[in-house]
């Protein structure tokens, strides 16, 4: 089927991303927009997200802002809105791609336009707007709740483990906690599990082993509900949706809800300021507002033999919690090696590994040399994932 026969897509799309062009380009350079996006057809009381995958997209839009705004003056382009919108193919519209949710997202990326897109609802707004309608159908009600602080601190000495292998998944997220520092060694849990967007797939590895790692059982704790940082649940390893699952209770689209579906009771979402995985493994939660995933997630502090590990997700280090602290034997650099706000935390000792996860190339401008050199300046050692494509692997921490 070319172009000219496919038929129109009406879509409800939910935006996850919103990044804009490199400070080093000229005022036309353009955004680039992530739609956790479902067909309106599929927005009905007897469609169950589980197995709504076909109806499901993700949807990239690559143009300036000024020039969505002209062509759709009823739109606002504001991550964590809710928009309608059309694509078909009209050369002169803004480009758009789209991945479908069916076959494991393992599809064709189709290359088509945006015709059009209208803001759904406004702040604050009624219960009877479709935007509100679209939220609670996202919203799984039979998963668990955390609003609480639970569980103890426990911060004595510890005599051994558990390290972090930062793994090489390309542009996303991926971290696997170890008892011990060895690729052997049993997998006690994961912080973060996704993989690259359709439009960043080619920074994926060629080979990956995950597959025959994942454990019988553990957990995942997720940072946030970015689809690069829990999309191998539905993609190549689904056998880590048979952990305990942990994870910010935020808006998400349908991509994202379906998802949580899919997990069930394995599914724990947490607004608590603090949450204990286990002892040694503390989630503490951003204070950024909730309306931003980002500074809103969860960052996660391991006590081990030679001092905490901090991995933070996205979360910019000046939403970190005090009770988190600000020393850390080994870290994760937020948001890919991306800018950020507040000041690193220090190293322990001089020469501390902060490893850097990210994919060449990408359309996010990681990773940030200025973003590098604060690291750099507080006393870390950079350790990427993929610096060339002869030269990429696993960091451990």
């Amino acid at each position: 089927m070319d172009g000219q026969d496919r038929p129109v897509i009406k879509a409800y799309g939910f935006i996850e991303a919103l990044t804009y062009p490199d400070p080093k380009e000229n005022n036309l350079g353009r955004v680039n927009l992530v739609l956790d996006s479902m067909r309106v057809e599929a927005f009905r009381p007897d469609v169950r997200l589980e197995d709504a995958a076909d109806d499901l997209l993700i949807v990239r839009i690559l143009s300036t802002i000024k020039r969505l705004e002209a062509r759709f003056p009823e739109s606002i382009w504001e991550e964590g809105s809710w928009i309608e919108f059309e694509l078909q193919d009209s050369p002169g519209d803004p480009p758009a791609w789209y991945l479908s949710a069916g076959d494991d997202y393992s599809g064709r990326v189709v290359r088509t336009n945006i015709t059009n897109a209208i803001r759904l609802g406004e702040r604050p707004f009624s219960a009877n707007t479709l935007e509100q309608k679209l939220i609670e159908f996202c919203r799984y009600s039979d998963t668990n709740h955390v609003h609480q602080p639970l569980g103890k601190r426990h911060r004595r000495n510890a005599l051994h483990g558990p390290f972090v292998r930062v793994v090489d998944v390309g542009q996303a997220s991926f971290s696997a906690i170890h008892f011990s520092k060895r690729i052997s060694s049993p997998i006690l849990g994961y912080f973060d599990v996704g993989e690259p967007l359709f439009f960043h797939h080619k920074t994926f590895p060629s080979v990956f082993r995950e597959q025959k790692m994942v454990p019988a059982s553990g957990f995942v704790v997720l940072s946030h509900w970015d689809f690069d940082h829990y999309s191998l649940a539905v993609s190549k390893l689904p056998q880590l949706r048979n952990l305990a699952w942990y994870a910010p209770d935020q808006s998400v689209g349908p991509n994202a809800a379906r998802l949580q579906a899919l997990l069930g009771t394995n599914l724990t979402l947490l607004s608590a300021p603090f949450f204990a995985v286990r002892s040694g493994i503390e989630l503490w939660k951003g204070t950024g507002a909730s309306s931003n995933r980002n500074d809103s997630g969860y960052a996660m502090r391991i006590t081990r033999a030679g001092g905490p590990v901090l991995l933070s997700g996205d979360l910019p280090y000046s939403m970190l919690p005090v009770g988190i602290g600000n020393q850390f034997s080994a870290i994760v650099v937020t948001h890919h090696g991306g800018a950020f706000t507040g000041p690193p935390p220090a190293p322990l000792t001089q020469g501390g590994v902060a490893a850097v996860s990210y994919g060449i190339p990408n359309r996010y401008h990681h990773p940030n040399a200025p973003a590098i050199g604060h690291h750099q300046s507080a006393g870390w050692s950079i350790q990427p994932t993929n610096t060339s494509a002869k030269k990429r692997g696993d960091v451990w921490l």
